[in-house]
């Protein structure tokens, strides 16, 4: 059978066998799709959130130590908050 050497005729053939089954187990199927389709969508964008929110920790924590670097080499506390915007409490 041609559906078992060619992956792309292989799906469209199963989806041809899912369409032909009865209206009930077809919006079983659909509904099964669905779902899968929104919680992968629901996952990826938990994921881009998550990598925003690693990204601005990360800035965040590079800005402190940054201040950090700058009032061990004798630069003043005012100079150190206009160039990080941080304030005194992040970073002492």
């Amino acid at each position: 059978m041609l559906a078992t050497k060619n992956p792309y005729i292989q799906s469209a053939y199963e989806q041809l066998q899912i369409i032909s089954q009865d209206k009930t187990k077809r919006l079983e199927y659909e509904s099964r799709e669905k779902a899968l389709r929104d919680y992968n969508q629901l996952m990826y964008e938990a994921e881009e959130r998550g990598k925003e929110i690693g990204k601005e920790i990360g800035q965040h924590e590079k800005a402190i130590n940054i201040a950090k670097n700058m009032l061990a080499l004798g630069i003043s506390p005012e100079i150190i908050t206009k160039v990080t915007n941080l304030s005194e409490l992040d970073w002492k």
